[in-house]
């Protein structure tokens, strides 16, 4: 609806088409042929002129007609082919009758989509379409959704029992692009918390660990028939190579680094060669972090290397450290009995994705399981406690608690936010599960 379209025509004369005219020949001859297409306006652009690149954004407005609360809890009416349903509205707006449907909550997991995330999860793949498997294709930015009251579109004779028995809704989403089936897959996630068959952690796991797997199973795919494109808003008259200059000037330097077959690194910035630092195979962590994460009770804490003091141990009762990666910090000893009450053992292990994982988990594992025969608490811990250690834990919460990958990592990812294990890691770990 309202959409913009741009088209060149020549005459042998050279001058231009009047416009008035363009647009009483064309709506006249739509009409002619019964097909239903009617033009509100025409202009002349400059030759630069696109109608889809040089647009700003565009709005979806997808249609909601809920059965209201006093017919969806009549069992007798609860199935759609025993509800009334406006011909003029059939297939031109979802219909719900679920008698638990709450707009508020769908309204809420809506707005946790505005802005820039990995629609990954909510992406449809087109056959045919290799661009859609890079690795930043999925991310998109959301400037605005809202949820408003709609009206019904049906003739006089049908409106009033069509008002009785339901309330109308409009949802718009306004975005710069859309993945394949991105609003029809977000829409139905929001229809699904509303009717309470998933729950707002649910939404936000999907949005926030972007990925297939995490797509709820009982999370239906809204209709394609209630979805419109409605405009294309604020068209620029810019040519598209002053689009690309404009462009130019925002992206930010880059520099390139090539490794070569003996091992070393060269970076170049700006046509200039210089030698690249070497790699540490650990993450840089310049900021103090000295609460450990409880990922089992009374058992297991996940955490960095700042965790590694006399007063965090004492505070949390840690009797065994497991070190990955690094060295075990130097911890002050404190006796009971004048024996040592804290049992370190270190782990060789770069933060790299071709570290073989299972190699590690064997050692790791062993001294966990050890601690636990013992009744102690360890405390696990890398450079940063982001990568290296959050694969352990995860590992030990694979082969010992019997939980999936997406369990396990998102366990730890609610108890300790900042967690992500490289790319290597986590594949390896998805391998470990099956």
């Amino acid at each position: 609806m309202h959409n913009t379209v741009h088209v060149d025509l020549e005459r042998p004369n050279g001058k231009p088409y009047d416009t008035d005219r363009i647009t009483r020949t064309l709506n006249r001859a739509f009409e002619q042929d019964a097909q239903s297409l009617r033009i509100l306006s025409t202009v002349h652009v400059p030759l630069t002129f696109h109608a889809r690149l040089c647009a700003k954004s565009r709005t979806y407005l997808y249609r909601l007609a809920v059965l209201k609360k006093e017919y969806s809890c009549d069992s007798h009416r609860h199935h759609p082919h025993s509800r009334f349903i406006p011909i003029e509205e059939h297939d031109r707006c979802y219909f719900l009758g679920h008698p638990r449907f709450d707009i508020d909550v769908f309204a809420a997991v809506a707005k946790m989509f505005v802005g820039i995330h990995d629609f990954r999860t909510f992406m449809a793949v087109a056959k045919g379409n290799p661009r859609q498997q890079e690795a930043m294709h999925s991310l998109r930015r959301i400037d605005q959704i809202t949820v408003e009251r709609g009206q019904t579109m049906v003739a006089a004779f049908n409106r009033e029992q069509t008002e009785q028995f339901y309330d109308f809704w409009d949802v718009r989403i306004r975005g710069r692009s859309f993945l394949y089936r991105q609003v029809r897959r977000m829409v139905g996630a929001w229809v699904a918390a509303a009717e309470g068959r998933i729950d707002e952690r649910d939404i936000y796991r999907m949005l926030t660990v972007p990925s297939q797997n995490t797509w709820c199973n009982n999370v239906f795919v809204a209709p394609a028939y209630a979805l419109y494109l409605c405009h294309f808003p604020k068209v620029t008259m810019t040519s598209f190579l002053e689009q690309l200059r404009n462009r130019k000037t925002e992206l930010q330097r880059t520099e390139t680094t090539v490794t070569y077959m003996d091992g070393s690194r060269k970076i170049f910035r700006n046509n200039v060669e210089m030698d690249a630092p070497p790699r540490l195979g650990f993450i840089a962590d310049n900021s103090p972090d000295h609460v450990p994460a409880c990922i089992v009770a009374q058992f297991l804490y996940l955490g960095s290397q700042d965790c590694v003091r006399q007063e965090v141990l004492e505070k949390y009762g840690i009797t065994h450290v497991l070190s990955v990666g690094i060295e075990t910090p130097p911890i002050e000893e404190y006796a009971d009995d004048g024996q040592r009450m804290i049992e370190t053992k270190f782990v060789e292990c770069l933060d790299l994705p071709e570290t073989n994982l299972s190699e590690v988990l064997a050692k790791t594992n062993a001294f966990i399981d050890e601690c636990q025969a013992r009744g102690g608490r360890v405390l696990v811990h890398c450079n940063a406690g982001v990568s290296r250690s959050t694969s352990v834990v995860a590992g030990y919460l694979m082969q010992r608690c019997d939980q999936s990958f997406m369990q396990a990592f998102g366990t730890i990812k609610s108890k300790r936010p900042c967690v992500q294990p490289n790319a290597g890691f986590i594949k390896q770990l998805k391998q470990l599960q099956s």
